[in-house]
């Protein structure tokens, strides 16, 4: 009797403890703090495979094309596919939203389509069918909301466009859509102003009329610069005022509210062919660039840029593993910037771009800052979701209060770091471990941003580590399986 009493009682129970750690994996693996926002773009002429939809909140389907008469559509076929545009974004967009992800579409982007956009945009009879339409386009996709990517307005009276261009899209979508609340985003350029030519305004309505604003602090250097620099610094360089800390320091200090605020990361980097050996002084990795030249990635094929998967490309990629230069290569971690870079000697090839380590330094200074959340650009750019997951993963133990060791120094560190390369004797007295030591640098002889308790950060989406199980969701596993032992002790 008692060993019946004990297998129908145990086998419940421990069948519901599976089925518990089940949906702790599955369901909780979503779970970051309330109102984090962690946003995907994905390009909607290419399909992405292996989406990681549990690592991310929101995603961006990138790009819809608006008409200088304010129309909005997708256009063109996506690649390698039968599919049109159209049919992937409403692929995406059905997906997404199985996955708890909040859909939203680009309008505009780089090039002849912001051209387009901004057309539209400038004329009050185009501006107001392009408030309309782009209320039809988010009913028509079901969408959760809606981004105006103008890249960028060219002066004063173009800033004023786009803000009337919000404030109208902003009434719009209340009025129309009362019963559920639909976002309003904008992409904001990598210096505090709406474009390179644009002074600083007021930004307070615009602030006030979108839900976010997404600030691209990537593309500082590539080939089209005169000297080899990192895509995306952490701190200045030198020579030149842009920087991930730059960029988000100067959006807050210009009156853009943290809450708003999504600081953009680099899955990728740029390349550039110089007329140095840069493996024979690696404490140097500004040098000029030859006519302005790169090679693109073996993966992507894009003009001048490596994604992450081009980098860790088994046959042709730069890196063995995450920190491990392949043959041929080297790498180098630059303390003062705060990011690794590549060289190939063979042909004479920098890359600058951004790994696990430097994410994490500048995730860091993004939760210090309060700000809403980090968005990447672009999520078809990682490779077996390595980057991804180590994005989750910081994420979600840094909201759960744990301690990291070795990251984003103080700021009070950074602006003696920041003073310190303004001498003019930088160059000549630069050493990077010397500098880690005497400035607070994060020391790339140890692990960069390292949990104070064990470092769990995992390599792919599937791993156990990955799904965000903390020691509450361990401690319930626990709970449960103690009342199964004394319920089978009865």
């Amino acid at each position: 009797m008692h060993t019946l009493a004990l297998s129908s009682i145990v086998k419940p129970l421990l069948a519901t403890l599976a089925a518990f750690q089940l949906f702790s994996f599955h369901t909780l693996a979503s779970a970051y703090k309330d109102g984090r926002v962690v946003l995907g773009y994905f390009p909607v002429q290419r399909v992405v495979g292996d989406i990681p939809w549990s690592s991310i909140t929101h995603a961006n389907i990138a790009f819809a094309f608006a008409s200088e008469t304010g129309n909005i559509t997708f256009v063109g076929n996506v690649v390698n596919s039968t599919l049109t545009s159209e049919d992937n974004a409403r692929n995406l967009i059905a997906e997404g939203q199985k996955n708890n992800v909040k859909m939203l579409v680009a309008v505009g982007g780089q090039g002849n389509f912001s051209d387009h956009l901004a057309l539209a945009l400038n004329a009050p009879a185009s501006r107001a069918t392009f408030v309309e339409n782009a209320i039809t386009f988010v009913e028509d996709y079901n969408l959760d909301g809606i981004d105006v990517d103008w890249e960028y307005p060219k002066n004063l009276a173009e800033a004023e466009s786009l803000l009337a261009t919000l404030q109208q899209l902003r009434e719009a979508l209340n009025t129309s859509f009362e019963d559920s609340e639909k976002l309003l985003t904008i992409t904001l350029y990598n210096h505090p102003y709406l474009g390179p030519n644009v002074p600083s305004v007021d930004y307070s309505p615009y602030a006030e009329a979108v839900d976010y604003g997404f600030v691209m602090a990537y593309d500082y250097f590539g080939s089209w610069t005169d000297y080899t620099a990192p895509n995306a610094p952490f701190i200045d360089v030198p020579f030149y005022q842009g920087s991930f800390r730059n960029t988000t320091d100067a959006w807050l200090d210009a009156g853009w509210p943290a809450s708003k605020l999504v600081a953009g990361l680099a899955f990728y980097g740029h390349s550039s062919v110089v007329s140095v050996d840069m493996a024979a002084n690696t404490t140097n990795q500004y040098v000029p660039i030859s006519n302005h030249t790169s090679l693109d990635g073996p993966v992507s094929g894009i003009s001048g840029t490596w994604t992450w998967r081009d980098l860790r490309d088994k046959d042709s990629g730069a890196l063995s593993d995450p920190t491990t230069a392949s043959s041929g290569w080297v790498r180098t971690w630059d303390s003062y910037t705060m990011t690794p870079w590549l060289f190939r000697k063979a042909d004479n090839l920098y890359i600058g771009y951004d790994d696990k380590d430097s994410l994490g330094i500048k995730m860091d200074y993004t939760f210090r800052k309060q700000l809403a959340g980090v968005m990447i650009w672009e999520i078809g750019y990682d490779y077996n979701n390595e980057l991804i997951s180590y994005v989750r993963d910081f994420i979600t133990q840094a909201d759960d209060g744990t301690v990291l060791n070795n990251c984003a120094p103080s700021d009070a560190q950074l602006d003696g770091l920041y003073t310190s390369s303004r001498n003019p004797n930088f160059f000549n007295r630069r050493s990077l471990e010397a500098r880690a030591d005497a400035d607070g640098s994060p020391d790339p002889s140890q692990p960069i941003c390292q949990f104070g308790r064990e470092d769990l950060h995992s390599d792919s989406e599937s791993d156990s580590s990955a799904l965000g199980i903390s020691a509450g969701r361990s401690g319930v596993l626990g709970m449960l399986l103690v009342a199964a032992i004394a319920v089978a002790a009865v």
